[in-house]
């Protein structure tokens, strides 16, 4: 009996340790901002945005013009993940 629960908890630690340290889920949960941008590109009501601090923000969706300022909401997340790449 003592064997099955020793695998149980271990089996159940390497999941835990794996899901907070290899797969942080968190990172799924996205953290919206909203902010006036800029239009650098436009394809099908889709959007390519340039943020304040000149980052670029694919599928916007949109009906502006390049050039055009607009309101954008966007996951903030997308420049930390960019960056680690």
């Amino acid at each position: 009996m003592n064997e099955k629960l020793l695998a149980y908890g271990s089996i159940a630690a390497a999941i835990i340790i794996m899901s907070t340290i290899v797969f942080p889920f968190w990172n799924l949960i996205p953290s919206m901002v909203t902010e006036k941008v800029k239009v650098v590109f436009v394809d099908n009501g889709k959007c390519t945005v340039e943020t304040n601090d000149g980052f670029n923000i694919p599928n916007i969706p949109c009906t502006a013009k390049v050039g055009d300022n607009i309101t954008a909401s966007y996951d903030v997340k997308v420049k930390d993940r960019e960056h680690k790449i």
